[in-house]
């Protein structure tokens, strides 16, 4: 209530309007605003994405997760859309809006073009109908779209989309784009003649400013992917040339062999291969850069730690300023810049950290107990059934990977092509498992005391991210020492327990915990 009336959102959303026929944004926002002044509502706030689709779950859209996290903060008890498509084209998100309005908190959903009011029995029944018929629609959309795209490369011609590195797209065809035509060769020279390491090549580029095609530094991922993809051929996904090529084949068969070696580390993007712990993935972060935290095995011989990698994130003067500092090199003092105020934190430690803040968090909610009743026993099984089915596509991924060495695959493409049908199908599980660890997982958690040490380090990052935004790790408090020295006459457990304690109490000062409702626990 503000007022004494009826607090209500508004929300408006458009995705690509490449034909001018769809509702425009104003549009949509001057209909609503009309009908919240009809019924003497008055509007908290407005919420709009431009240039977002609603139909791929994939898709982050910032002002309706915003949205979202306002109705569960109370912000609002009403919610005012122009039609129920720009709000969601998914089932699922339907149903969450459905249960708000049939909740005790009796949210009212309407549409300004007054097709549907979720405050009604009828209302909820055209509802679900007209977001089950836009899903189809989109579905149907998809297959088309992807088949249409098939048809152009098997014929030669460019697919549409985002250009490959070293081309650019005119009235539908791919032309060579000069400047990064010269930075693949001058890669392909660097590997090949010089023998000089891939990551020599992206550290000097990063050092004198080269960005990548969308403005960021470059990593040695980007640039492996880039000089492995046949498009420099002037081939097609489907093997047919169809434009001009900027490399020589024999040159990118040199590539390929040199890059494909196995005896090569090949360096993954952070979260990409993160599947072994918990709290990579994206979900940790740097406090002082914003950026995510990277898991590394190496360093710390008490177990994996999370930092925040210069040489994965590239130099930022602003929030890591270098300094010169002196260090002992192979017995001898030098002198070096380094970065500063780079975040490192025990995996292991912020793990068990986090994860007892927010079980004590939710076991304290009177929502999530209400909610526990909702968990459906069923539902882990399927995740066991499809977690070994994920691991043995992966021993299947690896056997293919040793044919193609011992060279009873003969060809990279035979091998390319196992290796995309295998990546398509652990895609589709990990979609699956995604959508059966929501609320069930929740309830079913509380209802038996968060075991989590028991589950795998995939589920227990699929349940912090239900609930998590980030957790942000800031640096080593100020004035805390880091060390706690074991006094005289103390035995080893008194001591161990007290060096325990000191180490939680660190934790707790330099890691925050956002929710998604935007709760900082």
């Amino acid at each position: 209530m503000k007022d004494g009336k009826i607090a209500v959102a508004i929300y408006a959303r458009l995705s690509v309007d490449r034909d001018g026929k769809k509702v425009g944004i104003d549009t949509q926002l001057q209909d609503s605003r009309r009908l919240v002044k009809e019924r003497g509502w008055v509007v908290a706030d407005e919420y709009v994405d431009r240039n977002l689709t609603a139909a791929d779950k994939l898709v982050a859209r910032p002002e309706y997760d915003r949205l979202v996290r306002d109705y569960h903060a109370g912000r609002f008890s009403g919610l005012v859309c122009w039609d129920l498509d720009r709000l969601t084209r998914q089932p699922r998100q339907l149903e969450d809006w459905i249960d708000a309005a049939e909740s005790a908190r009796s949210l009212s959903v309407v549409t300004a073009n007054g097709e549907a009011d979720l405050t009604t029995d009828g209302g909820r029944l055209y509802a679900r109908l007209k977001v089950a018929v836009a899903k189809g629609e989109t579905e149907r959309a998809s297959a088309r779209q992807k088949r249409s795209k098939q048809a152009r490369r098997e014929t030669g011609k460019w697919h549409g989309g985002i250009p490959p590195y070293g081309y650019s797209a005119r009235n539908g065809e791919l032309l060579p784009a000069s400047a990064e035509v010269s930075r693949i060769k001058e890669a392909a020279k660097r590997l090949l003649d010089d023998r000089e390491p891939m990551h020599s090549i992206v550290t000097d580029w990063n050092n004198k400013g080269v960005r990548t095609r969308s403005g960021k530094h470059w990593r040695q991922a980007n640039l492996r992917s880039i000089l492995l993809n046949r498009s420099m051929l002037g081939e097609t996904k489907a093997g047919v040339v169809g434009w001009d090529p900027i490399i020589d084949a024999r040159t990118f068969d040199r590539l390929t062999a040199l890059l494909s070696d196995p005896s090569r580390k090949v360096v993954h993007s952070p979260g990409v291969k993160g599947g072994k712990h918990s709290m990579g993935g994206r979900l940790s972060v740097c406090a002082k850069c914003g950026k995510p935290l990277v898991t590394n095995t190496k360093t710390n011989a008490n177990g994996p730690t999370l930092g925040c990698l210069a040489r994965v994130h590239g130099p930022d003067a602003r929030n890591h300023p270098r300094v010169k500092r002196e260090v002992t090199r192979k017995g001898e003092k030098v002198v070096v810049e380094q970065d500063t105020g780079r975040v490192t934190i025990g995996h292991d430690r912020l793990e068990r950290y986090v994860f007892d803040v927010v079980t004590k968090a939710l076991s304290q909610s009177d929502r999530w107990q209400t909610r526990m009743g909702e968990s459906d026993p069923a539902d882990d099984a399927k995740i066991d059934a499809l977690e070994a089915e994920r691991a043995a596509l992966r021993d299947e991924k690896d056997r293919v990977k040793r044919a193609f060495i011992a060279g009873i695959i003969e060809t990279e493409r035979e091998a390319l092509a196992e290796f995309e049908r295998i990546d398509a199908a652990l895609d589709a599980i990990e979609g699956q498992i995604n959508g059966l660890l929501g609320r069930p997982v929740i309830a079913n958690a509380l209802a038996d005391g968060v075991d989590w040490q028991t589950w795998t380090p995939g589920r227990r990052r699929a349940f912090l991210k239900l609930l998590l935004d980030a957790v942000i790790v800031d640096s080593w408090p100020e004035g805390m020492p880091r060390t706690r020295p074991r006094f005289r006459n103390e035995s080893a457990e008194d001591y161990a327990v007290a060096r325990e304690a000191s180490m939680n109490e660190a934790t707790a000062r330099r890691v925050r915990i956002v929710t998604k409702w935007g709760v900082t626990i």
